[in-house]
């Protein structure tokens, strides 16, 4: 997939699992990118050698973001905070206001697209899935800090979307796929500290999205017509449960197999860590591996001419290429990074409030 011609787009969250392969792609095929940095982070040296121009500026910076943005035609906004286990006003600061930034931001550009990083989380709830689509009515708010904060910063990027603006969001489930050190460096410590878990029998079925598949729908949505105020799911082609991927997982990382467990105590105990606010699963993180989900990508293969072209076994050969070129499942746990705190959310506002 690539676009009809160049473009310039602005790329934010080009330090991340999907930010860094989508930035890839497209210095690789010889668009005109940009990629933003807060001013006290750095650079990736990769984009950079690829020959992607750095912009300094912050999602709390609408000024910064729109001055970065101007002349450019597409922006990615795949910056956010991943992890459930960060504080919720951290999660509101960075992924619901840094949303609004972005927009504005857009407007006042000039661009003509924003395509928006959204996940699976946002319909995460305390039961299964299946053969789910984009509109299912949820009937209760989405389980966890995270996943409520990526559906209202989704539903203000789609209002936002009009005749000026093309605003969508795509939902993939499960990332994975080489370069991962958003979910695996977690898997690797879990495995170390007693064996991956299922939190159940591991018979639900998963629907998961390689990487590549996900650049490919990404790269789609920004060209596609008619997607305007809509969201996509994206995922994989193969079908699977749960205990089937993870063994698939653990053994091209040079883990254990996956150990099941029993879902009601795994989720009870979870309510109970998360309330104490102790290290370990928490309730969302039960239910994204112990629920069904499956999702109906329907939407996404007529709009965005979706077709995954990557098996879960041709990916599986290529994660395992990538763990032992990094050194091995010991190398990729030292790549997690630590959630964002309240000291660092308070960075961020001192500085929305010096900007204005």
């Amino acid at each position: 997939m690539c676009y009809r011609g160049l473009v310039r787009v602005l790329l934010l969250g080009a330090t991340g699992f999907v930010g860094g392969a989508i930035g890839r792609r497209l210095a690789r095929d010889g668009h005109e990118l940009r990629v933003l940095f807060g001013p006290h982070r750095p650079a990736s040296a990769e984009l950079t050698a690829l020959g992607a121009r750095v912009c300094q500026a912050d999602l709390a910076d609408p000024n910064g973001l729109a001055e970065a943005a101007d002349g450019c035609d597409v922006i990615y906004h795949c910056a956010g905070e991943s992890s459930g286990h960060a504080p919720p006003e951290a999660l509101s600061w960075i992924n619901v206001a840094g949303t609004e930034n972005v927009l504005r931001a857009a407007r006042h550009a000039g661009v003509q697209r924003v395509v928006l990083l959204s996940c699976a989380d946002a319909s995460l709830v305390n039961r299964d899935r299946v053969h789910w689509k984009e509109n299912a009515a949820l009937g209760q708010r989405p389980l966890g800090a995270h996943a409520r904060s990526q559906l209202l910063a989704e539903e203000l990027a789609l209002a936002a979307s009009d005749g000026r603006l093309t605003v969508s969001a795509l939902r993939p489930a499960l990332i994975w796929g080489p370069g991962d050190h958003t979910r695996l460096p977690g898997l690797c410590r879990e495995a170390r500290q007693g064996g991956v878990r299922l939190f159940g029998a591991g018979d639900n079925l998963l629907s998961t999205t390689y990487i590549e598949n996900l650049v490919d729908a990404l790269l789609a949505a920004a060209q596609a017509s008619d997607v305007g105020g809509q969201a996509f799911h994206v995922a994989d082609s193969d079908i699977l449960n749960a205990r089937e991927f993870f063994t698939k997982l653990c053994a091209a990382v040079g883990l254990p197999p996956p150990r099941a467990g029993f879902y009601a105590l795994s989720y009870a105990a979870a309510v109970v860590r998360r309330g104490l606010e102790r290290e370990g699963p928490w309730p969302d993180d039960v239910a994204r591996r112990g629920r069904a989900c499956l999702l109906d990508c329907l939407r996404a293969v007529n709009a965005l001419d979706y077709r995954p072209r990557v098996s879960v076994d041709e990916g599986m050969q290529a994660l395992a290429a990538w763990v032992t070129q990094t050194g091995g499942p010991a190398a990729i746990e030292r790549l997690a990074r630590t959630p964002t705190s309240r000291e660092d959310i308070a960075r961020h506002r001192r500085l929305a409030d010096e900007l204005g």
